[in-house]
């Protein structure tokens, strides 16, 4: 966890007391929302702010309502569009090598990172700004070699890659090392993603 100074761990608290949510006093003081929640632990809010942050509360709630809705609307109409097998195989993809928590796709085979990647862009219409690429090599590969070849695969610019050094971990079957994509505030991507997996499953599994 990163360190946050006293005065501002304070301020925190306090304003956490007056009915600020998660995602304001995030804004507020540009800590990550783990720390801001870990924090919040135990602090009470004043009673006449409790109203107040049940409202931000509810109407967060109500907001990802929408979202879900709005993720479902899209799912069936990429699965009733002309790029429905594209949907289909990176939901399918993701459902398998992604992560469920945040928007992560890792893996060490080039041509599955290449398709997420072609499908984000041209289905999805997922902008290059959003995409972070991250390269984890091990020891005894050329760091050199594997960014240019993930560098190629991706179409991403080598100076865009985030390189992890697990030294004194086993390379295994991995030639050059794993790719992992993050879309950045990918949470709507996750819903979308979800609502292809579950309208694909109950038409052609449930239903057939």
């Amino acid at each position: 966890m990163r360190v946050h100074s006293t005065d501002k761990i304070k301020k925190l608290e306090q304003l956490r007391r007056k009915g600020y949510s998660i995602n304001e006093l995030v804004a507020e003081l540009s800590i990550p929302k783990t720390t801001v929640w870990y924090h919040i632990q135990g602090v009470r809010v004043v009673p006449k702010y409790i109203p107040i942050l049940k409202a931000k509360q509810g109407g967060s709630a109500k907001r990802t309502k929408i979202y879900w809705q709005k993720a479902r609307d899209r799912a069936q109409e990429l699965l009733r569009g002309e790029y429905r097998e594209l949907a289909i195989v990176v939901s399918i993809l993701y459902w398998g090598e992604g992560s469920k928590r945040s928007c992560e796709f890792i893996n060490s085979d080039g041509r599955m990172i290449q398709t997420y990647l072609f499908v984000l862009r041209k289905v999805f219409n997922v902008q290059e700004k959003d995409i972070k690429p991250t390269l984890r090599i091990f020891s005894g590969m050329n760091r050199s070699e594997c960014l240019n070849y993930w560098s190629k695969i991706t179409r991403i610019p080598k100076h865009r890659f985030i390189i992890r050094f697990n030294d004194g971990s086993t390379r295994g079957k991995t030639k050059y090392g794993m790719c992992r994509i993050t879309i950045k505030k990918g949470g709507n991507f996750l819903k979308l993603i979800q609502s292809l997996i579950d309208q694909f499953y109950e038409e052609k599994i449930i239903k057939r």
